[in-house]
């Protein structure tokens, strides 16, 4: 496999949009913390802020899966995940006293 220039820049891109959803996620969780207080009633300003952190956060997403769509070869390899159902019925059995 060639070495491509625009694949490793797509790279370096992925990663600095992965960490910028990381920071915007925790800048939103404290949001919406404030936001819930019940002692300020979430003030109308940590309401916009919230939404403005929403909508970086759908934007940087949005990238992401342009980068995906344009560079196929920097998608995660799939997963092997289990059903829910399974997981949630293998996690809780009934004991017999």
């Amino acid at each position: 496999m060639r070495d491509d220039p625009a694949v490793a820049q797509a790279f370096l891109l992925l990663a600095a949009l992965h960490e910028q959803v990381s920071e915007i996620s925790d800048k939103l969780l404290a949001a919406e913390r404030n936001s819930r207080n019940l002692r300020s009633r979430g003030t109308a300003h940590d309401q916009r802020r919230a939404a403005e952190l929403r909508r970086d956060l759908y934007e940087a997403h949005r990238l992401i899966d342009g980068l995906h769509r344009r560079f196929p070869e920097v998608r995660p390899g799939p997963t092997t995940r289990r059903p829910a159902a399974t997981v949630a019925h293998q996690s809780v059995r009934p004991t017999r006293a």
